[in-house]
């Protein structure tokens, strides 16, 4: 019961378990709302008839008592049979999903659906998200999330839940497709792009959507994309093999174009092309005495300035922009450094 004996009595109650509901208000001995021990003895008085001393006293206790679900005990107890609106009417009482229970156990059909219509309009125009139990994932739930974002202006809420309930019926409309937009920009704004990478993610997972590329290397001389061509590279020569020391490696390495056999653009710091691992067979010195070899995923990349357009292996980049701020290649005065903001507020911090 995690300490909600009020709840788990009223649902014991609704079910017309009466002992089972004294039974537990009467094992909150100890707790800070000592109401329950008197409604406890108060229901164990129960007595069907309506005009007796004790449904009069428990209509006045009702008013005192500031538990939704001890109140609803006692109007459940006092109330006429087939007539339920103070118990599902009553504003701040129980929650949305126990009124919706309470209400499918006890009202007959016609006054089922009467009662689902009207509290659809209400949680709707309330910016209720409890009422999405009611609307579920249909135009009805959009016109719901629309009203809270309207009250709230709490996009992120709004995003995150048609993203992680997709693929539904929404999923198209507008309003939802704005939102997700929305959000997108907001996290950008705030450069959390890492967090809206994930959430594009989990966006697009559903779907075969795929990305175009917005960036590639091409050749200096025939212009054709260098990534496009890999594959038939791949097929038209061997697998070489780079070993040093325990390095090695099966995958296909190209240092010059597959379309017209140039050379590809060389690193900036170590000289070699394009295609050519940053640490196959070459060492880099920490200090004067020791030597280590340095070979991540990372390392290999080709990364260069959108300023300049010189650029090398992401490592030795990263090496010399430790220690300068200038682009690496002779005559080029361009400060590479400052044009990236995030290493410009690493290097402030």
């Amino acid at each position: 019961m995690d300490g909600k004996y009020a709840i788990a009595a009223a649902m014991a109650l609704f079910n017309l378990q009466i002992s089972k509901a004294i039974e537990i208000l009467s094992t909150s001995k100890g707790q800070e709302n000592t109401d329950l021990s008197t409604v406890a003895m108060a229901i164990a008085g129960y007595t069907e008839e309506k005009n007796t001393l004790w449904r009069k006293t428990c209509m006045s206790l009702l008013q005192k008592l500031e538990d939704p679900y001890l109140r609803a005990m006692f109007a459940f107890l006092t109330c006429d049979r087939e007539n339920y609106e103070e118990i599902l009417t009553e504003q701040g009482g129980m929650q949305l999903s126990d009124k919706v229970a309470f209400a499918c156990i006890y009202l007959d059909n016609d006054k089922l659906k009467e009662y689902i219509n009207r509290l659809t309009r209400k949680v709707i125009e309330a910016g209720n998200l409890d009422g999405l139990l009611i609307t579920g994932l249909t135009p009805d739930g959009v016109s719901l999330i629309s009203r809270f974002v309207d009250m709230t202006g709490d996009i992120q809420t709004a995003a995150l839940l048609c993203v992680f309930s997709l693929p539904n019926e929404m999923s198209k409309d507008e309003r939802v497709l704005n939102w997700i937009e929305s959000y997108r920009e907001l996290l950008d704004r705030w450069r959390l792009w890492h967090h809206r990478s994930k959430f594009d993610i989990i966006w697009r997972a559903g779907d075969n959507f795929r990305v175009i590329s917005q960036a590639f290397v091409s050749c200096n001389f025939c212009g054709k994309s260098i990534a496009c061509n890999m594959p038939v590279a791949s097929r038209a020569r061997p697998h070489n093999s780079y070993s040093a020391g325990t390095l090695t490696s099966t995958k296909p390495k190209i240092s010059c174009c597959p379309g017209c056999r140039k050379p590809l653009p060389r690193c900036s710091l170590c000289l070699t092309h394009l295609g050519t691992p940053s640490g196959s067979a070459l060492y880099t010195q920490k200090d004067k005495t020791t030597y280590s070899a340095k070979m991540t995923a990372i390392d290999d990349w080709f990364t260069w300035c959108q300023s300049c357009r010189h650029g090398g292996h992401a490592s030795h980049l990263l090496e010399w922009f430790a220690e300068h701020s200038e682009c690496p290649v002779t005559g080029c005065n361009c400060k590479c450094s400052t044009l990236d903001h995030t290493a410009r507020l690493a290097a402030e911090s």
